[in-house]
């Protein structure tokens, strides 16, 4: 029987794939990383078998390659306002 962690775990994890698809990167980030947590400490405490840990882990590294991509991407966009022309930059360096 699992415990409350891993169903909520399981729960931020789905949530976080939802917010994903919805283009709500900086929502479905913060939910990537709060499963994660939530699965460690599930793989920490929890003792389910080498394998259960494994497969676990497994997805704990999928979903942090997943958040890393969201967060580069997220500092992407805030360096480059989308409504500023690209033009514009090119201005400033004429030194």
């Amino acid at each position: 029987k699992f415990s409350n962690n891993f169903h909520k775990a399981i729960d931020l994890a789905s949530k976080a794939a939802e917010e994903d698809k919805a283009k709500n990167y900086e929502e479905a980030l913060r939910l990537y990383q709060s499963a994660v947590q939530y699965f460690l400490h599930v793989i920490k405490y929890e003792n389910k078998g080498q394998r259960a840990a494994q497969s676990i882990r497994a997805k704990c590294q999928d979903y942090l390659d997943r958040a890393e991509q969201l967060k580069e991407y997220l500092s992407k966009k805030e360096k480059n306002p989308p409504a500023k022309p690209v033009k514009e930059s090119q201005s400033d360096d004429k030194g």
